[in-house]
């Protein structure tokens, strides 16, 4: 294969408003099989994009067409297979993840082409982000093969509620440093070795130039990404967007599925055959006997072996690595419990916000000396701030130290329900969502939940409070948690009182929930 493009990708001129339906200048593709639960949630990622100039089409990949449909009539979306904006490939018999994607891609017609797989989710400006990157930067970069935006692996459950499964976010993910560098361009050899990393859900990528490498290879049923990227980046480069736009949902019990469960299945099912398909999915390093001279004079071998070079560096040095990063968490956990022993707790986690972005901050209340006095369930303090729970109660304090940068409010008992709210009513600008961030710090260690708390009415018109998007999270012991939560505009447009909800552990005797800062930005 040559190492450069053997002719430039024109792109298709930006549809306008009364265009987009005859032009649209981004295809998505939609796999799915047997997993009904998740893939209304997928769809309706993509109705929910900014930018209008998108066709989808969904491939069920052999998996029962009735239950499919039904599940997308009763989430209201059918009307949208009508309209021409989203179509429906239903095969009679599975053909496999690659060829599911391949074929997806084939039957569109538009300049770029996304693989949104049905358990994953963008965020409402993935599309328009990543075409301005790219139209931007393809006047300075005549191989720019396509785009690509930072992700956010989103830990999630399957749980009955009132008798229906429900997906349930329990929280954010780490991810290896190799999905967090901050190249401009995914490196082809870094790729190869595991240094740097996408998955299907962060890339836009040339849709002519996806079906000219091959696709997805159809002998793999898992690392199919990895093989057809691996050989995408010898011809083409794919521009990073510094920005999480993407988000990777993972099942917490995915790892005591060994059948390759429908529903829990994800990269980290035992039941594949990982070690072949991770090698096959590398640059070859071994000489075809039929090899073409040309392709010797290209560099391919050159970077196959250097790829190969690096990847048993970076083998020898990962153990040392982890051994190291392991003694250093397990020194630095044992002197934060010491700390935090004597009183003087120093969490590590620190807020992010831009200072020109926000748009309130706990420490800008609180005042040079500090604060301290009781509290009253509903009332309002430091200007936004409140406790939301049943009743007031003796011994509901606050104390605030500027010096220590510790706000701790005391609760005696919270009972069945006791909250820390604060009110986002007015902090962001028209069409601006906001950001949140929280740290907290803890000797013992708690579980606390955050949400978006709003006020709706029914149809009868009762006003009813209702938490959106919640999250759980966990403070260690002896140590601290920064929590960053985004809540676009259009939920905070669903109600004139949006707050930020910090929901307490329930039924906890003399609770005190030490706040370190506590950030609102606009977004």
């Amino acid at each position: 294969m040559s190492t450069t493009p053997t002719s430039p990708l024109v792109p298709v001129t930006p549809a306008g408003p009364d265009s987009v339906a005859a032009q649209p200048r981004v295809g998505i593709v939609v796999r799915t099989k047997d997993r009904p639960l998740f893939v209304t949630r997928a769809l309706r990622t993509i109705l929910g994009q900014t930018y209008p100039g998108w066709r989808a089409i969904l491939v069920n990949d052999g998996g029962d067409r009735a239950a499919l449909e039904a599940a997308i009539a009763a989430d209201g979306l059918s009307g949208q297979f009508t309209n021409g904006a989203m179509t429906a490939l239903h095969l009679p018999r599975s053909i496999g993840r690659s060829e599911a994607f391949n074929r997806g891609a084939q039957a569109l017609d538009t300049e770029f082409v996304c693989c949104l797989d049905d358990d994953d989710t963008w965020a409402p400006g993935f599309l328009s982000q990543l075409l301005d990157l790219h139209d931007r930067t393809l006047p300075l970069v005549p191989d720019l093969g396509g785009v690509a935006s930072l992700v956010t692996a989103v830990r999630e459950d399957i749980l009955d509620v009132d008798g229906k499964e429900t997906l349930v976010a329990l929280g954010e993910e780490d991810l290896p440093h190799s999905f967090r560098r901050n190249d401009f361009f995914l490196n082809p050899i870094a790729y190869a070795t595991y240094r740097q990393d996408v998955y299907p859900v962060q890339w836009m990528l040339n849709r002519k130039a996806t079906l000219d490498a091959g696709g997805f290879p159809a002998a793999f049923n898992v690392m199919e990404d990895r093989a057809f990227m691996t050989r995408f980046l010898q011809s083409w480069r794919v521009a990073m967007l510094d920005s999480k736009l993407a988000f990777h949902h993972r099942r917490v019990r995915r790892r005591g599925d060994t059948q390759q469960n429908v529903v829990l299945n994800t990269l980290d099912n035992p039941s594949y055959d990982w070690r072949l398909f991770s090698d096959l999915a590398k640059v070859p390093v071994n000489t075809p006997p039929d090899l073409d001279p040309a392709e010797l004079r290209s560099g391919a071998l050159m970077r196959s072996m250097a790829a190969t070079i690096i990847k048993e560096l970076n083998d020898e040095t990962s153990g040392l690595w982890h051994k190291i990063n392991g003694e250093m968490a397990a020194l630095r956990a044992r002197i934060e419990a010491l700390d935090a022993r004597i009183g003087a707790v120093d969490p590590i986690a620190r807020t992010e916000a831009a200072p020109a972005l926000r748009a309130w901050s706990l420490w800008d209340h609180v005042g040079e000396f500090g604060a301290g006095f009781p509290l009253g369930a509903g009332t309002p303090f430091l200007e936004r701030l409140s406790l939301s729970m049943a009743e007031s109660q003796p011994g509901l304090l606050m104390h605030a130290s500027h010096a220590q940068r510790r706000c701790v409010v005391q609760v005696p008992s919270t009972g069945d329900w006791a909250a820390l709210e604060l009110a986002l009513t007015d902090l962001a600008g028209a069409g601006e969502g906001l950001r949140c961030e929280l740290i907290v710090s803890s000797t013992e260690g708690f579980l606390f939940e955050t949400a978006l708390s709003v006020w709706q009415r029914d149809r009868l018109g009762r006003r009813s409070h209702h938490f959106h998007d919640s999250h759980v999270h966990a403070c260690p012991p002896g140590g601290s948690v920064r929590v960053a939560r985004d809540f676009p505009a259009e939920f905070l447009d669903r109600t004139s009182q949006p707050k930020f909800s910090i929901t307490l552990p329930r039924h906890a005797l003399n609770f005190r929930l030490a706040i370190n800062d506590l950030v609102v930005s606009r977004i």
